[in-house]
């Protein structure tokens, strides 16, 4: 009981200190968020650039396009932001791995 009480004290404060901001967080989240737009930017304009009905003038549509890019993208470039131990986000912590106690 005890253990379980101490375990979510501990994921708790795992996940206040994995919201907190600090300057290598920001700068990782906007080099990344960076990187992923130029990406994006350029595959739209590849598309384009080979002829993709569509994507040639139209901005609604290549918006259309980059949004569920950027939804499917978005645990990746937020992922400085989530605990790294909390089993909710697919971590393990070594008192599971035991056995026996």
């Amino acid at each position: 009981m005890a253990k379980d009480t101490k375990q979510r004290k501990a994921a708790a404060r795992a996940a206040v200190d994995a919201r907190r901001l600090t300057p290598g967080k920001v700068a990782r989240l906007v080099l990344k968020t960076l990187t992923f737009a130029l990406l994006v930017s350029l595959l739209i304009t590849l598309l384009g650039a080979l002829g993709v009905t569509g994507l040639q003038n139209r901005w609604l549509l290549q918006l259309a396009l980059a949004v569920p890019i950027y939804i499917v993208a978005y645990p990746f470039l937020m992922s400085e932001f989530r605990p790294k131990n909390s089993p909710r986000y697919g971590g393990s912590s070594k008192s599971s791995k035991r056995s026996g106690r």
